[in-house]
């Protein structure tokens, strides 16, 4: 199993800070095409954005997850500004992953009495992702370098095919240069059979193919599906049953199908160790849990245990962003997340949007996570700004 240990700081970097002052704002697009999955229909694309500003005036950007349900956000800008920030107030932390753990274990038994664990966890990694761009800028460093890595070209997949037309998205992805994609699957047998037959047989050489089940099998419907799923050339299936399944049935599932097991997106702290004995492809998400620090700690750990580290990403571009540099400090032969569905909401909150060149996204040079949000442009699809000051 993997062990999870906080990650060290760098001395000859500026660690420490105190906040002044944390924003959030809340973006809704609804959208023409629905993302679809075995969990439910998105209609409407959500962004919920916050700003840390430490006493020095310098700023850093984070985005909490706030996809499901779309109405959350309100709920978890609230736990930002009424239960976090008051913690914040006048402390001085000698590194970001210091704070994360401050407010991690000064919101436990918040957590455990409101049974809110998702909430408070992912409305504390959103800043603390907010609080390494901010520290990044301050040094002058991409994030990735910032982390003690380096920026690099990061191999990317078009995520988010829906059953209806995942085939020919496929075809759209690949003109816009993706080399790698993952299909959502569990529709009923014909259906995905279908889908996967159309885009396997038309896969390019060194192309790749992976699944994705939403959490949305039994055990039983596993025994019956895999071998069909062991026709297709699939180099992962990811979270074919529900992410707290017994270990004998996620044995049992690795055991019945060829391609590797992949998930991540919801497990939180020591749920990574316990997986990783049958999961292959560790999939963190920042805006969920960790953020930034959590992220980087599973990372680590999966690498070490030659375990594949894919984070996971369904939000606007800013988080998306995070997700790379810790993607590109890390190293490892990690693709990265890219959502292809219709999103008003991906480029304009992450500018300059990198440029993707044969599979690749180009990571830009500027300090941070390097890209900050056009608000100008995405106001029209605002509907709640909130400002915290000390």
């Amino acid at each position: 199993m993997i062990n999870l240990s906080l990650l060290p700081s760098n001395p000859l970097q500026q660690n420490s800070f105190s906040i002044k002052s944390i924003s959030t704002y809340i973006f809704k697009a609804p959208v023409k095409k629905p993302v679809v999955s075995t969990l439910t229909t998105v209609n409407t694309r959500v962004a919920l954005l916050v700003k840390v500003e430490d006493i020095d005036g310098i700023v850093g950007w984070g985005e909490i997850y706030a996809t499901l349900p779309s109405f959350a956000a309100d709920h978890k800008r609230n736990i930002v500004h009424q239960i976090l920030f008051p913690l914040l107030k006048k402390e001085v932390f000698e590194t970001p992953q210091a704070c994360w753990s401050y407010l991690e274990s000064k919101t436990l038994a918040m957590q455990i009495q409101t049974g809110e664990f998702g909430p408070f966890s992912s409305a504390i990694a959103g800043i603390d992702c907010a609080i390494w761009d901010l520290l990044a800028r301050k040094n002058h460093l991409p994030l990735a370098e910032f982390l003690g890595g380096e920026r690099r070209p990061l191999p990317a997949y078009a995520s988010g095919l829906n059953p209806a037309d995942g085939p020919e998205v496929v075809e759209q992805s690949r003109e816009l240069g993706f080399t790698a994609f993952k299909q959502k699957i569990g529709f009923g047998e014909s259906v995905d059979k279908n889908n996967l037959s159309k885009i396997s047989s038309h896969l390019q050489k060194d192309e790749q193919l992976f699944v994705d089940v939403n959490q949305g099998w039994t055990i039983t419907q596993v025994r019956q599906i895999a071998p069909m799923l062991n026709s297709f050339p699939l180099h992962w299936v990811e979270e074919p049953l529900i992410a707290n399944a017994s270990v004998e049935d996620w044995l049992e599932c690795a055991s019945l199908l060829n391609a590797p097991l992949a998930g991540g997106e919801n497990l939180r702290g020591d749920d990574f160790a316990k997986q990783s004995d049958w999961l292959k492809v560790i999939q963190p998400d920042v805006g969920k849990w960790g953020g930034v620090t959590g992220n980087s700690m599973v990372a680590k750990a999966a690498l070490n245990h030659q375990l594949r580290y894919c984070p996971h990403w369904l939000g606007s571009g800013l988080g998306l962003m995070t997700s790379a540099h810790v993607l590109s400090a890390i190293g490892g032969n990690g693709l990265l997340e890219m959502d292809v569905n219709e999103n008003p909401l991906r480029e304009i909150l992450a500018e300059p949007f990198p440029t993707l060149q044969n599979g690749q996204l180009n990571l830009p040079d500027q300090i941070g996570i390097g890209v900050v949000p056009n608000l100008e442009k995405a106001n029209p699809w605002l509907t709640h700004y909130q400002e915290s000051i000390i």
